[in-house]
């Protein structure tokens, strides 16, 4: 997966950090400000576009638990159902249009005939959804 150091020329400066806050799975801008919110928001709309790979915390909507998991310690956890480690390798996906149709890929997605990590829908939420139901299936 990409980071900010891979995406944005230049020195490394607090936008960065922003960057890679949305990157790792960050979905609210709350709180940030400044260059940081400016990191923030050029990788919310790379993901929005389709060009970016980012961490989709499924937790909560493909789990056995209504909590909702937040990032603590490098790791996922939930206070709901007091689990740690939540995080899959699956989590990292890339959504994309295609025709009309969208597409939710994996990392390391190759193509339709080699590949398994992927699933369309008819929206961006739904295309989601679909892929996370299939790979948590899997796990």
């Amino acid at each position: 997966m990409d980071t900010a150091q891979d995406i944005i020329k230049g020195p490394s400066d607090v936008s960065f950090a922003g960057f890679n806050r949305r990157i790792s799975g960050e979905t609210s801008c709350n709180g940030i400000i400044g260059r940081m919110y400016a990191g923030w928001t050029l990788a919310d709309d790379m993901i929005r576009k389709g060009k970016l790979f980012s961490v989709h915390n499924f937790h909560h909507s493909h789990g056995d638990c209504s909590g909702f998991a937040f990032q603590s310690g490098g790791t996922w956890v939930c206070n709901t159902c007091n689990r740690s480690h939540l995080d899959r390798p699956w989590w990292v996906i890339k959504v994309l249009k295609d025709g009309n149709a969208w597409c939710c890929i994996g990392e390391g997605f190759e193509n339709l005939q080699e590949s398994e990590n992927y699933a369309f829908g008819d929206t961006r939420e739904e295309a989601i959804k679909n892929y996370g139901d299939l790979m948590g299936a899997t796990v």
